[in-house]
């Protein structure tokens, strides 16, 4: 039999934590549907983790720069399962125990599991139906778009989640796209030592960005030791 809800959400990421909290006391009942971890993308594998990754290579960046600054011998090996295993940490190991009883104790209903919409106002759930009477909110979040290129479903690749979390260091890495994710993972694994080419189809990269951001932004990637190919799609991918 349904259940019924003042508002239904799709999605527990930080919208439908964000309408818990506003929902919160206000007399109206509330069920989220959410098919892996409260929080969202940015938590887990967005934000957090790649901003720790990020970090760990400003670290030896910074290093070694001491050289020219304040030091005559700076020496380092790159620990990377230690790189690992702080992100992983930085990403609550994955577990959202903690943010999902937060969420519940706004007393909304949190259901796990994948969600459809059947209609404007029902969500069904591994064959339970919850029906929003005054609302129903998409909050789903999105998902990285896989090019179709030719060649690249025979490849194991990653998409920016195992980027974000990495569980082994790439000697080499090509990035395809050039927005603000790909150079952003670009510049942590070029500066923890990996060798990082980055592919863009367009005539500039950020491209969502003001065009000063990557003209700017260029000389101190190309410093890193990335390269950037742009104007030019990849056309087939064959494994090495």
């Amino acid at each position: 039999m349904p259940q019924e809800f003042d508002v239904v959400c799709l999605g527990g990421g930080v919208a439908g934590e964000a309408i818990a909290g506003r929902l919160r006391g206000s007399g109206l009942t509330l069920a989220v549907v959410e098919r892996e971890l409260v929080g969202g993308e940015c938590p887990y594998w967005g934000c957090v983790p790649s901003k720790t990754l990020l970090r760990s290579g400003e670290t030896l960046a910074e290093a070694g720069r001491a050289r020219s600054l304040a030091a005559s011998k700076v020496e380092w090996d790159l620990d990377f399962p230690k790189v690992s295993k702080r992100v992983l940490w930085m990403a609550r190991d994955l577990d959202d125990t903690r943010p999902a009883a937060a969420l519940e104790a706004t007393g909304a209903k949190l259901i796990r599991g994948a969600g459809k919409v059947v209609d404007l106002r029902t969500v069904e759930v591994e064959g339970g139906q919850y029906v929003a009477t005054k609302a129903l909110v998409i909050a789903n979040g999105g998902t990285a778009a896989i090019p179709p290129i030719p060649g690249l479903d025979q490849v194991e690749y990653w998409t920016n989640r195992q980027a974000a979390i990495p569980r082994e260091h790439p000697a080499t890495l090509i990035v395809l796209g050039g927005g603000a994710v790909g150079v952003e993972l670009a510049q942590a694994f070029a500066r923890l030592g990996s060798k990082v080419t980055v592919i863009e189809a367009g005539p500039t990269f950020l491209a969502l960005e003001e065009p000063e951001a990557g003209m700017a932004l260029r000389p101190h990637l190309e410093e890193d030791g990335i390269t950037i190919l742009l104007g030019d799609a990849a056309e087939r991918v064959d494994k090495g």
